[in-house]
């Protein structure tokens, strides 16, 4: 675990796409990945799917907007689809964004609490390209039966 930040774990890759769909078959028939669940976040504009990597711990996130006021609509337009963040499992989120502080960059959207978990980020502009998330769960949160949603941070890792 690295002291600075408390980083407990890797927990998932994500990748931004037009149409979730359309990519599917190559991470599930081509390179063996299974769909764990999917999950959609109408508040944010997207809508996502977790998968489970094969031979490992790893998780694979792909994501497409909702609709055309979601934030995944100017990153494709941009950069058109690829590599939209790396997220870490940390001990703490507070003591990870005084750490980035530390360091000299400043918690992009600050420290932000919602849906049982806290999470925080560190803009591409500071680290060179790459948008890293930074999470922990601050309460267990259920959904209900009939519910098709998950979280690549609720999979649990393969035994």
């Amino acid at each position: 675990m690295n002291e600075k930040m408390g980083i407990k774990r890797l927990d998932h890759v994500c990748w931004a796409v037009r149409r979730l769909d359309d990519v599917l078959p190559l991470l599930t028939d081509l390179m063996g990945m299974r769909v764990e669940g999917r999950f959609e976040n109408p508040e944010m504009g997207f809508r996502g799917v977790g998968l489970r990597v094969p031979g490992g711990t790893g998780h694979f996130e792909v994501l497409e907007p909702l609709n055309e006021d979601s934030f995944l609509i100017r990153f494709l337009n941009e950069r058109g689809p690829g590599l939209h963040h790396v997220t870490f499992e940390v001990e703490d989120v507070d003591r990870a964004a005084s750490a980035m502080r530390d360091f000299g960059i400043e918690p992009f959207l600050g420290v932000q609490r919602s849906h049982g978990w806290v999470e925080t980020y560190m803009h591409p502009k500071d680290t060179g390209g790459v948008l890293f998330q930074f999470y922990t769960e601050e309460e267990e949160h259920h959904h209900g039966p009939d519910h098709d949603h998950s979280h690549s941070h609720e999979l649990e890792p393969p035994k």
